[in-house]
């Protein structure tokens, strides 16, 4: 995100020329806790300590791609590979990483049959191999239809990039068939790839309201084949009860069931929809729920493998609301902790918060008086300063109150 303010002396800072682009302390710091929380989202949901292999196919999880240690997957499909968060951390430190964001129904690639130059430091026997996962061009640090890195250095366009809930590739806006919302309030994007390959969520496009609404359709046609020619029905009114057709029908309670899966509330297709004018849609939240689940189009899901639309909890709302609570759950218990700890360890610990602080200050306006940018290099030298003055301030102890 670019900002650009004229900043005058009572922020603290002078602008050296018009043209200058800068921010203030405020901002910085506005940026960081929108960062923290956007990470508190992805993060919070995965597991940072234990590699996820021995829990088999996660329903999502954060995953990366490591180039370093498969530098081949840049290449050649059938070389990528994705590892968990906990293994980014232990296994792949300081190597060339791809953020995945989040993937669904994926097991840990780190030290498997996958990888198996590498030996996993949290869960080193890994035998079977993870035919399951599947892997698309982000593994290989492309995305889009343009096959190109993000963020590109050499696209100097503008554009945000959006995921698509099916194959969940990223694809930038501008390359999308079909326009966004102009309101730009959706949940979710299914991109016109997706949308030729499932040809029945073309009954739905602009069929569902929100996540409370009902399909705009009056009647749903049952299936009745075999029921006593007296309880015959060719169609239901939609205000008519799953439990109510039963009783006229049949006292079976097999019978009832077969008919409440035989009930079928896909709206139908318009008649001037076609294949010419598939594109990119964008789906309000909840609109999942209102995808049918008669048998036939069970089958229908099925067999084009996206079961997976029928589950709430594959939503990254779902998961990222989950990470929140995760987070949240965990501060209070490290504020508890805190709390528990002795007046000298207390102390000891905000000491050192105080210290990371202060010298965070310091490090930020050295750059604000100097106007330099910020390297990734500048950032380790810092981390490496903080740590090393604070493991000298630990040689000597000094407690005191304030």
């Amino acid at each position: 995100m670019d900002s650009s303010s004229n900043n005058d002396a009572a922020s603290g800072s002078s602008s050296v020329n018009a043209e200058t682009s800068f921010v203030n302390l405020q901002e910085v710091l506005a940026e960081q806790a929108e960062m923290e929380a956007e990470s508190d989202a992805v993060l919070g949901g995965s597991d940072d300590k234990n590699c996820t292999y021995s829990q088999g196919y996660i329903g999502r999880q954060a995953l990366y791609s490591c180039l370093t240690c498969i530098p081949e997957s840049r290449t050649e499909e059938d070389k990528r590979a994705g590892v968990c968060l906990a293994c980014s951390y232990r296994c792949h430190e300081g190597h060339e990483m791809v953020e995945l964001y989040t993937k669904r129904n994926f097991r840990c690639d780190c030290g498997s049959k996958r990888m198996p130059q590498i030996r996993c430091a949290l869960e080193p026997f890994k035998f079977e191999a993870n035919d399951l996962n599947q892997y698309n061009q982000n593994f290989s640090g492309t995305y889009c239809t343009c096959h190109r890195p993000y963020p590109d250095p050499e696209d100097k366009i503008p554009d945000e990039m959006i995921q698509c809930v099916v194959c969940e590739d990223w694809y930038h806006t501008r390359h999308l068939q079909g326009k966004l919302p102009e309101s730009k309030e959706f949940a979710e994007m299914i991109c016109d790839g997706c949308m030729e390959k499932i040809p029945v969520l073309a009954h739905y496009v602009g069929k569902i309201e929100d996540a409370n609404s009902t399909l705009l359709n009056e009647t749903v046609q049952v299936d009745v084949t075999g029921l006593d020619e007296s309880t015959t029905t060719t169609a239901v009114s939609t205000t008519t009860s799953v439990s109510s057709i039963a009783e006229d029908t049949a006292s079976d309670a097999n019978e009832s069931k077969r008919l409440k899966l035989d009930i079928c509330t896909k709206p139908p297709l318009d008649d001037e929809e076609s294949p010419a004018k598939v594109q990119a849609t964008f789906w309000n939240e909840g609109w999942r729920q209102h995808l049918c689940r008669c048998t036939s189009c069970m089958e229908i899901y099925s067999s084009l493998k996206v079961e997976f639309l029928l589950d709430e909890k594959d939503t990254v709302q779902w998961y990222e609301e989950n990470g929140r609570i995760k987070s949240e759950n965990q501060a209070e218990q490290d504020m508890e902790a805190l709390s528990k700890l002795d007046r000298v360890q207390q102390i000891e610990f905000l000491s050192g918060y105080n210290l990371l602080k202060e010298r965070m200050k310091e490090f930020l306006d050295g750059f604000v008086d100097t106007q330099q940018v910020i390297t990734e290099q500048d950032i380790k030298e810092f981390f490496a300063r903080v740590t090393k003055e604070r493991k000298d301030s630990k040689a000597m102890p000094t407690y005191f109150c304030r």
